[in-house]
């Protein structure tokens, strides 16, 4: 049964692959908003790192293990507009089910004056998003981990509300012994099960992603290499609402774009570094080349689609802080905490030598 799962779990991303998610043709956009500070200074993308990090199930559930058993984390990002959104994590391990990870993503966009036609204020609305999720993974063997995280998601924007459910499937391959990890990942497959408006049901941000990383072993640095949104070849953005050529509206010409496929190759592509400066410190950079294309002003494209972020260890707390720049208007903060629930267990330190030949000599003596 265990064979047929990776073939199961690749026929089933290739089926839905056909559904072509352009720019602003979704739904429940915050599903793709970094959920971690370390994640958002790696350009976005991590799903292959299997160190514990609670955090990092938001990119891939098969990095679920009894590593995090009793961990618990919180992220918070102040985005742009007044937007704040952020994240709840814990991880638990049962004897019968096994590793199971629950985690609340939020996103709050705030309150806006409601107005009629006249522009004059008659009241004030909210609107804000939330996911439930529940991950579990599985070990196939010594280098394959399966995971799934089913969501479940409401939205209530204004008088409009809507729910949905989604899941994520992830396979990774570890080998421990020569630092390279592989990880396939399907995010947020599902649908709404409540439209905002009846009849109108709108498609989820699918993404199918594929991630190679490699620590080195004489350096303590880790590179890593995604390749996102397999499911569509062409990620340039085009106006759902225009179904015709583009035409200059001075000269009345059509305006024909030549495809470029270097570019629209490269738009896949994420790629980060981890530096590891002590047991306790680190540091990442990423480069998030679609992110730069599709965000930049061309007269001054600026530090958009880079990224960075740092992480240090006090005690049992692993404090993680990033910086993001998605518009030349300036950059997010992303700033989580994460921490050990369970009793700490001092290690058994082994007698000293001098000690033992006293206790032995002792001994001959009395007998």
């Amino acid at each position: 049964m265990r064979k047929g799962i990776l073939p199961t779990f690749l026929l089933l991303a290739l089926s839905i692959a056909g559904f072509a998610q352009l720019g602003g043709s979704h739904t429940y956009s915050f599903l793709e908003l970094p959920q971690s500070a370390r994640v958002a200074g790696l350009g976005g993308y991590q799903s292959t790192v299997k160190d514990g990090d609670i955090l990092l199930l938001n990119q891939n559930p098969a990095l679920l293990d009894s590593a995090m058993h009793q961990h618990m984390a919180f992220t918070f990002t102040n985005f742009y507009g007044g937007v704040n959104y952020g994240n709840f994590s814990y991880a638990h391990g049962f004897k019968k089910v096994g590793m199971i990870g629950f985690q609340i993503n939020y996103s709050d966009y705030g309150s806006f004056d409601q107005t009629d036609n006249t522009g004059e204020v008659i009241g004030q609305f909210s609107a804000g998003e939330t996911a439930l999720n529940v991950a579990w993974s599985r070990k196939l063997n010594h280098y394959f981990h399966i995971g799934v995280n089913a969501k479940a998601i409401y939205s209530q924007l204004a008088s409009y509300n809507s729910f949905g459910l989604a899941a994520d499937l992830g396979v990774l391959f570890h080998d421990p012994k020569t630092n390279w990890s592989v990880g396939l990942v399907m995010r947020n497959a599902g649908g709404q099960l409540k439209p905002y408006t009846s009849g109108n049901r709108e498609k989820l941000p699918l993404n199918l992603s594929l991630a190679v990383s490699h620590r080195l072993k004489y350096v303590p640095l880790r590179l890593t290499m995604t390749i996102r949104d397999l499911q569509q070849p062409d990620l340039t953005y085009k106006d759902p609402t225009n179904s015709g050529p583009d035409v200059d509206p001075l000269t009345g010409e059509t305006i024909e774009y030549k495809t470029n496929v270097g570019d629209a190759i490269m738009r896949h592509f994420v790629f980060s570094a981890e530096v590891y400066i002590t047991k306790n410190i680190y540091a990442n950079v990423a480069y998030n080349y679609g992110r730069r294309q599709e965000l930049k002003v061309s007269t001054k494209p600026g530090t958009i689609g880079l990224s960075w972020g740092v992480g240090f260890r006090v005690h049992r707390f692993h404090i993680s802080y990033a910086r993001a720049t998605y518009h030349q208007a300036g950059g997010t903060n992303h700033i989580s905490i994460r921490t050990h629930l369970g009793k700490h267990v001092k290690p058994v330190q082994k007698p000293k030598k001098k000690k033992e030949k006293k206790d032995r000599s002792s001994e001959e003596s009395n007998g």
